[in-house]
């Protein structure tokens, strides 16, 4: 007769032994391919990619553990304590496994699969140069966002620090350092730029985030939040919904995923006329969403990933412009959406 507890051990064990490798090799996928990603990004993706691999490790030792020497282990009694378990006490402990590792199963497995699909799209080497400082723009890092602003003085040599700023939220699965060469230009126009790192790249997994940034800048009067794409979903959420320094919302190719209920808000949106991804029907539609007088600036022959220096996207259109001009125009686009804050600024 077999031992009471030895199938399901054999099972568990059988599930545990891929699933930890998938662990351990996911991990180390990313960190071979996305390390200066994740490095750079928000602080819990890089300690779920590392507790994901030492938890597949230890997985994969008692999967080979249970099932060449399980049998005996569950059989003995606790060292200095000479005996064999009974028959009800294996039936007991085999329930109190069950118990115990269907969840832990489920969890492992969700973590590494968001981990393998929220795998980043890298920043090109233009968009890591532009996030060091320069002579005209100083640009500091934050454990959860990186900020620029102006180096800039007045005739007494007294420094000018901005007063209007923007939040951005980067879109989904995207290195938020991609945004730094397109968002500078702003920073040199004398604004104070923040760039969200979202957990595991996800601007949705926390779409209040921008409120710590706001809190840590008491000085600056008047907020715009945007985003691209997914990023732009999450700013539409923040910006409709939470504080009242937020006049301004900039979408980079996105939209509202409802209707907004704040009208007093000064609204940009900033698309490609050949974008394969948030279409140009897509932005038309969003129209009834978004406030009236709300502007919407089409870049002729501008795609997705041109918002960004990321490279090409999956399911993206065939660019018509080249990306430096398209960005030249989001850039002239939103920093006119942060002049139109200055009167709000100014009335304070």
């Amino acid at each position: 007769m077999a031992q009471p507890g030895t199938v399901s051990r054999i099972v568990l064990a059988s599930i545990w032994l891929p699933l930890g490798a998938a662990m351990v090799v996911v991990p180390s996928w990313l960190g071979w391919t996305r390390w200066a990603v994740i490095l750079n990004g928000h602080p819990v993706t890089l300690t779920v990619t590392i507790l994901c691999a030492m938890v597949g490790l230890v997985a994969v030792v008692w999967a080979l553990g249970s099932l060449f020497l399980g049998s005996r282990y569950d059989r003995e009694v606790e060292l200095g304590e000479p005996g064999y378990r009974t028959r009800k006490q294996l039936h007991r402990r085999a329930k109190r496994r069950i118990g115990l590792a269907i969840p832990a199963l489920l969890v492992c497995l969700l973590v590494v699969s968001v981990l393998a699909w929220a795998r980043p799209f890298a920043a090109t080497a233009v968009a890591v140069a532009a996030t060091r400082s320069s002579t005209t723009v100083a640009v500091a890092d934050r454990l959860t966002w990186y900020e620029m602003r102006s180096i800039r003085q007045d005739r007494f040599g007294r420094e000018i620090r901005p007063t209007i700023g923007l939040v951005f939220y980067p879109g989904a699965r995207v290195d938020s350092r991609a945004y730094a060469n397109v968002l500078k230009p702003l920073a040199a126009a004398g604004y104070l730029v923040i760039v969200l790192k979202s957990p595991f790249g996800i601007a949705l997994a926390d779409v209040n985030q921008a409120q710590a940034a706001l809190d840590v800048h008491p000085e600056i009067r008047s907020w715009a939040v945007g985003g691209h794409s997914l990023g732009g979903v999450a700013a539409a959420s923040f910006a409709d919904s939470h504080a009242p320094q937020v006049k301004g919302l900039l979408f980079f190719a996105s939209y509202p995923s409802v209707k907004l209920e704040r009208s007093d808000l000064v609204v940009t949106s900033v698309s490609g006329t050949a974008d394969g991804l948030a279409t140009p029907s897509d932005i038309a539609d969003s129209k009834p969403d978004l406030p009236r007088g709300t502007r919407f600036v089409a870049v002729r022959g501008g795609v997705h990933a041109f918002f960004g220096d990321y490279g090409d996207q999956p399911g993206d259109g065939t660019p018509g412009v080249a990306r430096a001009a398209a960005q030249a125009q989001i850039a002239k686009a939103s920093i006119a959406l942060l002049a139109a804050l200055a009167p709000a600024a100014k009335k304070r």
